[in-house]
């Protein structure tokens, strides 16, 4: 059985590293989140002096927001992914503090990203909130 828990922190290990090297390369790409900050048309490409021009300026903001927003969050992901594998190969013991503190971190963000994201129907509260029945997340709506 040793000799099992062995390759799988290995194989654990393999993992966290093509999951660092995955959040490498999108650091470098141009879809990291500083990039996408950086990429940006101006108003004026679109027209001037027309309702539509001003409706699509307004429109690829937002979808450029969205964007950015998505990059940072999958950004998260991967790194919570890595830091998942390192948990489960030390287990909670072997987690240093600023390990700890990255994961909260990340998990706040997740949450504050679902929060402002979820559709959610009439009467229904976000998740993880109690609702009018008490059931987490339905807000006495029901699914």
């Amino acid at each position: 059985m040793n000799a099992h828990l062995a390759k799988e922190a290995e194989t654990l290990t393999t993992f966290k590293n093509r999951i660092d090297e995955v959040l490498a390369n999108l650091e470098k790409s141009a879809a990291s989140p500083k990039t996408m900050g950086d990429q940006k048309v101006a108003h004026d490409a679109f027209g001037k002096g027309f309702g539509s021009a001003e409706g699509l300026a307004a429109l690829y903001d937002a979808v450029h927001a969205r964007l950015e927003t998505l990059s940072k969050v999958f950004g998260d992901q991967v790194e919570a992914m890595g830091l998942a594998a390192v948990i489960a190969e030390r287990g909670y013991d072997g987690v240093d503090a600023d390990e700890a503190a990255r994961m909260r971190a990340i998990q706040e963000r997740t949450h504050e990203y679902e929060r402002g994201t979820t559709p959610r129907r009439p009467g229904q509260t976000a998740p993880g909130t109690l609702g009018a029945a008490g059931a987490e997340g339905t807000g006495g709506a029901g699914l």
